[in-house]
């Protein structure tokens, strides 16, 4: 393996926990999730899915210190 195929897979690993932290693959898994368990219904978009979560997370702020 060279230095360059080391640094690259280092970088899409690091791509892929910093979107995992910030939560950006929950909406792909919602919308994958959404599609297997109600075909005929269609999808949040990704604006009202965030709305929605944001919302959730104000009414339970569970693990927040403030």
């Amino acid at each position: 393996m060279t230095v360059a195929t080391k640094v690259a897979e280092l970088a899409r690993w690091t791509g892929w926990y910093l979107k995992e932290v910030a939560g950006e693959h929950d909406y792909d898994r919602y919308v994958e999730h959404h599609m297997r368990a109600h075909p005929d219904a269609p999808a949040l978009s990704r604006r009202e899915f965030e709305r929605k979560r944001m919302d959730e997370r104000q009414i339970r702020p569970g693990q927040r210190c403030c």
